[in-house]
């Protein structure tokens, strides 16, 4: 059920377009928080990948915070969204940003643009131990919504003052337009049940040895992941992650044993949509790990040529190879965004 209030945050898109600008009820303290990404505009032919630095507010006098739903709202042209705990900070620093608003948080700014070589905002290295909170991928001119009920009882929980980063990332080509502007809202509704909670855990994963060249055209990575102690745990939801060179996404439960692909039955996830891959939000799939594979398919570039790819690939193959970067004109990815509970120990990492 959508939840709106009798006050909306809503820009308007151009007149005699048919996208709908979205709205999102902005939250009491009572009811949680609200985080909304100024709007902005992307050039034709062109990305962005901003970094948005902000604090949890204290809305419960000085106690942990705990939510239990998330409600994103993206204008289309969106590649990602993902909400991060800061933790070791090496080149990316709050700091170094510029004070912006974001819907009544301060916060600062750095942004990425088309400088993936040289931005911090591109560069995964800086943010390799903050735990993932949250993510949407989903950004659909019908549909911008992305509803996340956590299961009964589970939560998010935050402190007061923790220090989170949202990450957008916009893409402006033919394949994946941005003709609205960009636009992110995202909403933390506040758990109010009295019964024993259980904390959210989540899993980031990434294959970086990913090469698609055009000699080697049809290529499938895997990769494999343990939650801590080999413990079974419960996934709640998941989602995968490539570009526009990616033909199909699968996640499978893992007893973290075995090395071999394991069978179609332990599948618990596919996308063969890089543009907008689903989110499997209604899990219960209980496992010690999961194992993951990105197929693909190689594609002349469009927007740059063989000579910007060649020369972001470290192996200088001359072979106009894809290999792992954030931006996707030069760049793959395969990456797991998975949730569980109960956390155990800590996030997990496997990069």
């Amino acid at each position: 059920m959508l939840r709106l209030g009798s006050i909306a945050f809503v820009v308007g898109a151009c007149a005699g377009d048919s996208f709908e600008p979205w709205s999102l009820e902005p939250l009491s303290p009572e009811q949680g928080f609200s985080l909304r990404v100024p709007p902005f505009e992307v050039a034709a032919g062109h990305e962005s990948q901003n970094c948005y630095f902000v604090r949890v507010p204290d809305i419960s006098g000085g106690a942990d915070l705990l939510i239990d739903e998330v409600k994103t709202a993206i204008n289309p042209g969106s590649h990602h969204m993902n909400v991060f705990r800061v933790k070791t900070l090496l080149d990316l620093k709050p700091e170094d940003g510029r004070p912006i608003m974001m819907g009544d948080y301060a916060a600062t700014l750095i942004e990425g643009s088309d400088h993936y070589a040289t931005s911090p905002c591109w560069n995964s290295a800086n943010w390799a131990d903050w735990p993932l909170v949250a993510n949407s991928q989903h950004a659909n001119p019908d549909d911008p919504y992305t509803d996340w009920k956590l299961p009964t009882d589970v939560v998010i929980r935050f402190q007061p003052g923790e220090l989170l980063m949202v990450q957008t990332h916009y893409v402006n080509t033919t394949d994946q337009p941005t003709e609205f502007g960009a636009r992110v809202g995202i909403n933390f509704y506040k758990h109010h049940a009295s019964a024993p909670t259980s904390d959210l855990g989540t899993l980031f994963a990434t294959q970086q040895s990913i090469r698609i060249c055009q000699g080697r055209p049809n290529v499938t990575y895997s990769g494999t992941c343990r939650f801590p102690n080999n413990t079974a745990v419960t996934i709640a939801a998941a989602n995968g992650h490539f570009h526009k060179r990616g033909r199909q996404f699968d996640i499978y439960a893992w007893d973290g044993l075995g090395e071999t692909t394991p069978p179609d039955s332990a599948r618990f996830y596919r996308s063969t949509a890089w543009d907008d891959p689903p989110m499997a939000i209604d899990l219960a799939v209980t496992s010690p790990g999961v194992w993951w594979s990105c197929s693909y398919e190689w594609q002349p570039p469009t927007v740059v040529t063989c000579d910007d790819v060649n020369a972001k690939d470290p192996q200088h193959a001359d072979d106009c190879c894809y290999t792992f970067g954030g931006n996707t004109d030069v760049g793959e990815h395969c990456n797991v965004f998975l949730y569980y509970y109960p956390r155990v120990d800590s996030d997990v990492f496997c990069n």
